[in-house]
């Protein structure tokens, strides 16, 4: 059996592998975006979501599926199997790949006419290539999951990030240097993160190899059967396992696969602006999206932790640990979404500045943040539905989030522009949480304690917003007079108002308390935070005698 803090220590890496590899995938924009503009960026951010959707289905789950199946066969005593089920993944991922290449090569035209700008051909098919790659490294990731080296899991991911930011911007640089035109560069760009994607898959295949002799264990001549290739209940556990998770992870890119459809052709036919207009507009935006996936990230991912030992219960037929771990997964979500997406609205203009150089889009990137609250919770609630056996309404709930997003981007944007845009986030992810909460309360008698679990927390978010918000605003004032370039300047008010933010939340949560104490066990050093406030209780009372 696994140890606890075996696990914890894994959960750890990964949580830092996850964070970092998220902040490198925000930060470069910071440069791409001086080196080809708001227009080449809106190019770039045209294309991504829609290989982020063919990435996810062509990925998603299967790490999880592949380790469960590694873990079983260690855990029986047949290790020779694992081979075995490393070889039959490849096979099985590396077809899929190759048709979703082939797919999203061959429909590019079309894609880009639907998308409204025909340049995008050339850029989808670059990018379309990481396909061919990108599936075998999810199956190489999952093996290591199996076998518990998540160290290794981490580097690979901070490499691959790492290495497509470098050839991102190396390309960008070299063919702006060379004076080609904006879609040759976003052309350039996406082959870059081809290139990335091999390198990552090479790294990934020295630690197999080193795994492989330090474990001492070879192939045999059993691999030249077919019957060891083809088994058509394996094809269909990894199916079953690995679909409810690849739709889980479909909400953010479907979501900005729908902007991406429709922005550009209401920014042209309806507000009447050029190509290039139009394209800047969508690039100023999508400044608010790294932003939006980073807050939503610490709240579903503490809430999803829990999910697990849902399915657990329940087979156990522990009704009453079902009901707790739900109402945690909430509590957990909502206290942490709310932070972390108010805190984006209040520090959006610093943040903005600092990131990009002005203010454009501000209040769109404000409107993205709020979106993040709905957002943790409608990941926590498809986590929880999982958990109860329940995996094809998420899938259901997300087809009627699409066709809500989609009227609500035609409807909002076509009035507000880039502002409704944004709009139409807020309301399709409260709608798809609520239809998830719903189904939730189906299911399970919830035991929330509104007031407490729900209200409380909303107000006390409201106060560290406006008081992070009138830090910034402060921090402004005091700073307008000084020789401070524009994103120093954006860099002081966005530190102020987090710090701010930061202090006034966490001080409230403890002190009022919004965190039970029963509840501390469940968060990483959760045991000495109450030792720490059990001794400044006792302090307290002894001021008071």
């Amino acid at each position: 059996m696994l140890s606890k803090s075996h696990f914890l220590s894994g959960a750890l890496i990964l949580a830092v592998a996850g964070v970092l590899s998220k902040v490198i995938g925000m930060f470069y924009r910071i440069p791409l975006q001086e080196i080809v503009g708001n227009n080449g960026l809106g190019l770039y951010q045209e294309v991504y979501p829609l290989y982020l959707t063919f990435l996810i289905l062509a990925t998603a789950g299967v790490p999880v599926a592949l380790s469960r199946m590694i873990a079983e066969a260690l855990a029986e005593g047949r290790p020779d199997d694992v081979h075995q089920i490393l070889a039959r993944s490849m096979l099985m991922m590396g077809v899929i790949g190759l048709l979703l290449f082939v797919v999203l090569y061959l429909s590019s035209p079309l894609i880009a006419l639907l998308m409204g700008n025909p340049h995008l051909t050339q850029p989808i098919r670059a990018i379309s290539s990481s396909l061919l790659f990108v599936p075998l490294i999810a199956v190489l990731r999952g093996f290591f999951y199996g076998h518990q080296k998540m160290l290794y899991v981490g580097i690979s991911q901070v490499v691959e990030q790492t290495l497509r930011v470098a050839f991102i911007l190396l390309a960008s640089i070299y063919l702006v240097s060379l004076g080609k035109d904006t879609d040759t560069v976003i052309t350039g760009v996406n082959v870059g993160t081809m290139i990335s994607t091999v390198l990552s898959l090479g790294v990934l295949l020295g630690f197999l190899c080193w795994h492989s002799r330090k474990e001492q264990r070879r192939v045999r001549f059993v691999w030249r059967r077919l019957d060891w290739w083809v088994d058509r209940r394996f094809y269909l556990t990894m199916w079953r396992i690995a679909w409810p998770i690849c739709i889980s992870a479909l909400v953010i890119p479907i979501f900005s696969l729908v902007d991406s459809f429709f922005a550009i052709n209401i920014f042209r036919y309806v507000w009447h602006v050029d190509g290039w207009t139009a394209d800047s507009w969508f690039g100023i935006y999508s400044r608010g999206g790294p932003l939006l996936q980073l807050a939503s990230l610490f709240g579903s991912s503490i809430a999803l932790s829990i999910v697990p030992a849902i399915a657990e219960a329940r087979r156990q037929g522990d009704e009453a640990r079902v009901t707790m771990l739900i109402r945690l997964s909430y509590r957990f979500a909502w206290l942490i979404g709310l932070p972390a997406g108010l805190g984006i609205t209040a520090v959006a203009e610093g943040a903005n500045l600092a990131l990009y150089g002005d203010t454009d889009g501000t209040r769109a990137m404000a409107i993205l943040g709020v979106s993040a609250v709905p957002l943790s919770l409608l990941l926590a609630t498809n986590g929880i539905l999982q958990g109860l056996g329940r995996e094809k309404q998420p899938a259901v709930h997300l087809a009627w989030g699409i066709l809500a997003k989609a009227i609500a981007t035609i409807a909002f944007t076509s009035w507000m522009g880039i502002d409704g845009l944004a709009l139409s986030w807020l309301l399709t992810t409260a709608f798809v949480c609520y239809l998830n909460h719903r189904a939730v309360s189906k299911l399970v008698t919830l035991e929330l304690k509104w007031r407490f679990d729900m209200v409380l927390p909303l107000v006390t978010a409201n106060v560290m917003l406006l008081l992070a918000w009138g830090a910034t605003e402060t921090a402004a004032y005091l700073l307008k007079s000084a020789a401070f370039g524009a994103r120093l300047l954006g860099a002081v008010e966005t530190i102020a108002g987090i710090s701010v933010g930061a202090v006034v939340y966490l001080g409230l949560l403890l002190t009022l308390p919004l965190i039970e104490r029963r509840e501390l066990e469940w968060i990483p050093g959760g045991g000495r935070l109450q030792q720490w406030l059990d001794s400044i209780e006792k302090r307290t009372i002894g001021l008071r005698r």
